[in-house]
């Protein structure tokens, strides 16, 4: 079984794809932004670095998934902290038409090679909450990051995973208040309930 929680940044991917794991005795998949050393320059020149950045994303992102479920692993619980198809959600919301038209065919050609999972978990927000949210978590990278660019990826990834439903595979929108055990909790016992229908 394979889940996939995504959401903007700052949503709480991680928090809850970390507890869900947990719950379900299954393993934990990390995306692995922090290795890419062209986002802290995309943060800091967007118009210069968009392109780079995002389809170095698409890159590693497809190089992980298929390494990981090559790896005896498609028999394993796996909850992953993004999906695949992130990549052309803030493509769409970073790129100019010229470079997002290339970037979309290569997208396709490499979502063909990944796993679709069994169910995506899409969390939702207040741009207010995610800004509180990266501002407590303190990492250096996201120091620069503006409300504006938050909703407008907010925009791209609500219009792909739930007005257009592009995906392959079912979506649970869930809302995140204020990330409390209860809550976290709570969270964790919708997509257990959801996985038994």
């Amino acid at each position: 079984m394979y889940i996939c929680i995504e959401g903007n940044i700052g949503v709480g991917k991680t928090t809850l794809a970390i507890a869900l794991a947990k719950q379900l005795k299954g393993f934990y998949l990390a995306e692995r932004f922090e290795e890419n050393t062209l986002l802290p320059l995309f943060y800091h020149n967007p118009k210069t670095f968009a392109f780079p950045t995002e389809y170095s994303f698409l890159i590693d992102r497809q190089k992980q998934l298929v390494s990981y479920f090559t790896a005896k692993n498609k028999t394993k619980i796996t909850v992953a902290d993004f999906h695949f198809d992130k990549s052309i959600c803030f493509a769409k919301a970073n790129l100019i038409k010229k470079d997002f038209l290339f970037y979309k065919k290569h997208f396709k050609a490499m979502r063909e090679t990944v796993p679709p999972p069994d169910l995506i978990v899409y969390l939702n927000t207040t741009p207010d909450l995610l800004v509180k949210n990266i501002q407590k978590r303190g990492r250096a990278i996201e120091k620069s990051l503006k409300y504006e660019y938050l909703e407008k990826l907010e925009r791209s990834l609500d219009h792909y995973y739930l007005t257009k439903h592009k995906t392959k595979t079912a979506v649970l929108p869930i809302t995140i208040g204020e990330y409390t055990a209860e809550t976290l909790l709570q969270c964790c016992d919708k997509i257990v309930n959801a996985l038994k229908k």
